[in-house]
């Protein structure tokens, strides 16, 4: 009898295993990347896997309009993302389970860039309400709201894993340097003089140890890089043509892609940044490995890019069948068609 149990137990546990290491080998192949489509004005988010496959579209609740810099909850629940309104932009809260949103933040200055806290406890983002573009950090329940920084032209802050940590980007005459601070806005200190952003914004690997950014390389383009976090193992990751524009690296949980937004140039680019300088833009990925671990793959086939491009945490790395379609808390459901 004793022996029967114990080749039960090892049964299940072998099962498990094989389950988990089966789970774990799509979640780098299939995490899900959300943003806003470009040509669609109307508040819907679209979902995509790492093939390209679009999985699903959500309308925002109420809100009739594009938003902006989508920031996901650590359990894919909810997210943040700025929202215009009468002219003005404020941060908002979906949740995406009672279909419900709520305004997180009210003031007369343009408040955007949200950045949701792994611990689940904080929303940082940049707002000028004190006169320059500094950092903020908030409950998520919108309590207890405390001004980070005071340098000014700070740009799209991001989260170390163990939340202990802010990345930013900050410029100084024309320039912008990677800058951290704690998550109480001391002990602020510049990555490294070496380290050149093009584009404000970068984003902290899930390990902790690496910021990847967008600067020019060493032919001029715009490229893809990452360094660690004590300013040392510079290195590139993409190797794009001159006429194109790279935006809005974000690292995925597994660590093995970057997400970004890439689009081509419509001639020289002007000091100010407008639209009609850009032709569609696009997601792409790339594979952190490097070294010729893979070109570049564009994500986003059919479909132009607009905002929020972020990854959705949490388990929703299953690949979806012709019958089955994912739902946002990592649930899979029969789709219309299958249920009539």
């Amino acid at each position: 009898m004793r022996g029967t149990r114990t080749y039960v137990i090892l049964q299940m546990v072998l099962l498990l295993s094989i389950s988990l290491f089966i789970n774990n080998g799509r979640t780098a192949e299939t995490e899900i990347i959300s943003f806003f489509p470009k040509e669609n004005g109307d508040g819907f988010i679209h979902f995509i896997n790492t093939r390209g496959e679009l999985l699903q579209e959500l309308p925002i609740p109420d809100v009739k309009f594009p938003a902006g810099s989508i920031t996901w909850s650590p359990d894919g629940g909810s997210f943040a993302c700025h929202l215009r309104q009468n002219r003005n932009l404020d941060i908002y809260v979906v949740d995406v389970n009672k279909k419900t949103h709520r305004r997180l933040t009210v003031n007369a200055s343009r408040d955007r860039w949200p950045a949701w806290s792994p611990n689940g406890k904080w929303i940082a983002f940049v707002s000028e309400r004190a006169g320059d573009m500094d950092i903020y950090r908030i409950d998520v329940n919108g309590k207890n709201l405390k001004q980070l920084t005071k340098q000014g032209e700070c740009h799209k802050p991001d989260w170390s894993p163990d939340s202990q940590w802010i990345a930013f980007t900050s410029s100084s005459e024309g320039r912008y340097f990677i800058f951290f601070m704690n998550a109480d806005g001391g002990r602020s200190r510049k990555l490294t003089e070496d380290v050149l952003v093009s584009i404000p914004g970068c984003t902290w690997s899930p390990d902790g140890k690496q910021i990847a950014f967008v600067s020019r390389d060493a032919e001029g383009g715009m490229d893809i890089f990452s360094v660690d976090v004590n300013g040392k193992n510079l290195r590139q990751l993409t190797w794009a043509d001159q006429d194109v524009f790279i935006s809005s690296p974000v690292w995925s949980p597994s660590g093995k892609w970057i997400a970004y937004i890439l689009t081509k140039t419509l001639g020289p680019l002007k000091p100010i940044l407008v639209a009609e300088d850009f032709d569609d833009p696009v997601i792409c990925v790339v594979n952190t490995a490097g070294g010729g671990a893979g070109k570049p793959l564009e994500m986003t086939k059919g479909l132009t890019a607009g905002n929020g491009l972020d990854w959705v945490p949490g388990f929703l790395s299953v690949s979806p069948s012709a019958e089955k379609q994912i739902t946002l808390w990592g649930a899979l459901k029969q789709s219309e068609n299958t249920a009539k």
